[in-house]
């Protein structure tokens, strides 16, 4: 039965103006591109299992993937596994991948 990985890209709030009007985020799913958008789901379907996650923006014009630090996420059968990519204070920061606590 697949599931979904439900990948949300956040800002953080010191620095989030500057990207929400000067980048676009993508969510690597096990090495696979996904467009997204600041603060939206961006659903990706899965096999059960554990998979390799990733969150990253891309300046406009530019065509290089920034922000990039991979963390392992475990997928149950036939369930949506919320994980939330959020940038750094900082701007060269990478984004953390975080999987909330979900009961």
């Amino acid at each position: 039965m697949q599931s979904t990985l439900s990948v949300v890209p956040r800002t953080h709030w010191i620095n989030g103006w500057f990207l929400r009007v000067f980048a676009r985020p993508a969510a690597l799913v096990d090495g696979t591109e996904h467009s997204g958008r600041w603060g939206r789901p961006t659903d990706v379907h899965v096999e059960p299992g554990l998979h390799t996650v990733a969150g990253g923006a891309r300046y406009r014009g530019t065509t290089g993937l920034l922000g990039l630090d991979e963390t392992e996420v475990e997928v149950t059968s036939g369930r949506r596994q919320l994980v939330i990519a959020r940038n750094g204070f900082l701007n060269h920061q990478p984004f953390t991948v975080d999987v909330p606590h979900q009961a």
